[in-house]
């Protein structure tokens, strides 16, 4: 078992001072002879002095071991190999005197690292109990800096971890959202066929069975509807997986957009009937678009719009144009709104807000994908939004030309 007691980054020769000191106060902490902290401390002096002449920087660990009911102290000098026999303990090296300093010292490597380990005997009469080694660790841990340097070096050693905890974190989080990308490509690509199938003879059933008893009409009507959700949910775990692994197809064409948007509206209007929506567009403009995907983002606004809103209530659709040949769209609603910290998150991949969870289904895709959707025509999307007064969706795509 080892415990590290302190580690060291080597850059300059300030840090064979500071090796030195910590090293000679760990020997009388442990209580070592006079003699064996200066051959323990000499020896690492000299291995920290020749990995900085020949590589330039390196890590010190010093640490007690435990082995078969005895104790070690033990160095360990970590360093990017340089690729050559320098490093090696030849008759008048730094590490050949080191190496007669110690009882045990050896040098290994693997591709990216190089390690010089180095050990003296901690006597039974220092007693070290594994209490003892806390109270050293906590020692060193909680130590004043002795001089202005080692104060900076600390600092910098304690961004240094901090920056590195978070560029781990973030290495995890993305090999995390890579495998649900892929589990989300591969589940919905399993789901589609049958799916697809069950709608289809559920619709052929309808269309055949006129002279079957009403409810079971309404079944097969309800298996028809529900077919249609869970369809439109596999696309949204398809384009989930698409727009993450770069491959989100367009069919991009030139488009006049009122009559477009008359025609996207009155069909999705159709799946929220308890809603009028109010159309107020202004000058007729060409666009060059991808029709059904501009269809989802409108189908994804419209639908919030009227999940969020008391029955009946209006929804206003309109356009307007801005500087730089951008046609804006604008969504309004008077549903329950939002918070500012929820308007700041609402475009993430999977947000739910904790309160809109509980009372609304969902999972948090649509709009991650609208907003896909909209940076790749090069327009942007934003909302405005106010709690318990209702929300109004922008968003922008450049235009070509007036319409004829």
């Amino acid at each position: 078992m080892n415990h590290e007691v302190t580690r060291l980054s080597l850059e300059n020769e300030m840090d064979l001072v500071l090796s030195h000191k910590r090293s000679i106060r760990l020997g009388e902490m442990l209580s070592l002879s006079v003699a064996s902290q200066t051959s323990f401390t000499t020896a690492i002096s000299e291995c920290c002095r020749e990995v900085l002449e020949t590589t330039g920087s390196g890590i010190l660990i010093v640490e007690v071991c435990q082995e078969n009911n005895k104790y070690y102290l033990a160095a360990n000098i970590r360093f990017k190999d340089p690729g050559t026999s320098q490093l090696k303990p030849s008759q008048y090296s730094a590490l050949h005197y080191a190496k007669k300093l110690v009882s045990d010292l050896s040098i290994s490597s693997d591709e990216l690292v190089s390690n010089i380990n180095l050990r003296i005997n901690i006597p039974r009469s220092s007693k070290l109990t594994d209490d003892k080694i806390r109270q050293i660790i906590d020692y060193f841990k909680k130590e004043n800096p002795s001089s202005p340097y080692e104060q900076i070096k600390r600092k910098k050693e304690e961004l240094n971890r901090i920056a590195s905890e978070q560029e781990e974190q973030l290495i995890r989080s993305r090999y995390i959202n890579e495998k649900k990308t892929e589990f989300l490509s591969i589940a919905s690509h399993e789901l589609k066929t049958p799916l697809t199938t069950i709608k289809a003879f559920a619709q052929l059933a309808l269309i055949e069975g006129e002279n079957l008893p009403e409810n079971i009409q309404m079944y097969l009507s309800k298996i028809n509807l529900q077919s249609d959700k869970l369809y439109k949910l596999v696309q949204q775990l398809l384009d989930i997986s698409k727009v993450e692994s770069g491959q989100l197809d367009f069919a991009m064409e030139e488009v006049p957009m009122n009559s477009y948007i008359r025609e996207t509206v009155s069909l999705i209007g159709k799946s929220i009937p308890p809603h009028p929506i109010q159309l107020e567009l202004k000058e007729d403009i060409i666009a060059r678009i991808d029709k059904l995907r501009l269809e989802q983002v409108f189908s994804n606004l419209l639908v919030n719009a009227a999940k969020y809103s008391t029955e009946g209530s209006p929804i206003r659709l309109r356009t307007s144009l801005d500087d730089g040949k951008m046609l804006r769209i604008s969504v309004v609603d008077k549903g329950i709104g939002m918070s500012e910290q929820n308007i700041r998150r609402v475009f993430e991949k999977f947000f739910r807000a904790e309160e809109i969870a509980r009372s609304y289904s969902g999972l948090g895709m649509g709009l991650y994908i609208a907003s896909k959707i909209i940076t790749a025509h090069g327009g942007r999307i934003w909302i405005d939004s106010e709690l318990d007064v209702g929300s109004t969706f922008h968003f922008t795509i450049p235009y070509l030309r007036p319409a004829p």
